[in-house]
């Protein structure tokens, strides 16, 4: 018999600084704050968001009407986007992952790692399973997502992309390899020259 642990149902994410400015998208809006803190769902999609505005107000805001078109966080230094789960189904479940390149082509990355307790009467049973789940996205002018470790829209939609750009074709001497550092680097270097 397996039984699954789950340590948290929802994700908090608060940052509090003193002369800090934090700030969150919503719709076309940019709300500054002192002080966020959000909730999420199990699914990743927002249940709460809670700040300090400029005045020093607290707010809390609730409810899908109010959070649906929450697009971005800018917490702590870091920009927060949030991505679908599947790149190629972007109607589909969220994710909230961090913006790891900025400029005309942005690229977010998401990781997370889970750890199940698995219980059993087996002579052999029990112990731990540790599982993680990757996102690697990059985010086209036109809002389009691509799974950058799928070599199919590497190869298809993001090189020919790249390619178009003069300079980019000029300087750049890489393999387009899908690795971490190196794709940021690649990314980096083409928000540089192509505008």
């Amino acid at each position: 018999m397996k039984k699954i642990l789950l340590l948290s149902f929802f994700f908090c994410f608060s940052s509090f600084a003193q002369n800090n400015v934090f700030y969150f998208v919503r719709g076309t809006d940019t709300i500054y704050a002192k002080q966020i803190s959000y909730n999420l769902t199990i699914q990743s999609y927002l249940s709460s968001i809670n700040y300090t505005d400029m005045d020093g107000k607290t707010v809390e805001l609730k409810g899908k009407k109010n959070l649906a078109d929450v697009t971005s966080f800018y917490i702590g230094g870091s920009t927060i986007d949030r991505i679908p789960q599947k790149a190629s189904k972007p109607k589909s479940y969220v994710k909230w992952a961090t913006r790891v390149v900025d400029g005309k082509l942005k690229v977010n990355y998401y990781y997370n790692e889970m750890r199940v307790n698995n219980m059993s009467t087996g002579f052999m049973g029990g112990g731990t399973t540790t599982s993680s789940i990757t996102k690697f996205f990059i985010r086209m002018p036109d809002g389009t997502f691509y799974d950058i470790r799928k070599s199919g829209d590497r190869k298809k939609y993001i090189i020919p992309y790249l390619k178009q750009c003069d300079a980019f074709n000029s300087a750049y001497k890489g393999n387009f390899d899908s690795s971490y550092e190196e794709f940021t680097k690649t990314i980096t270097l083409y928000n540089s020259l192509c505008k």
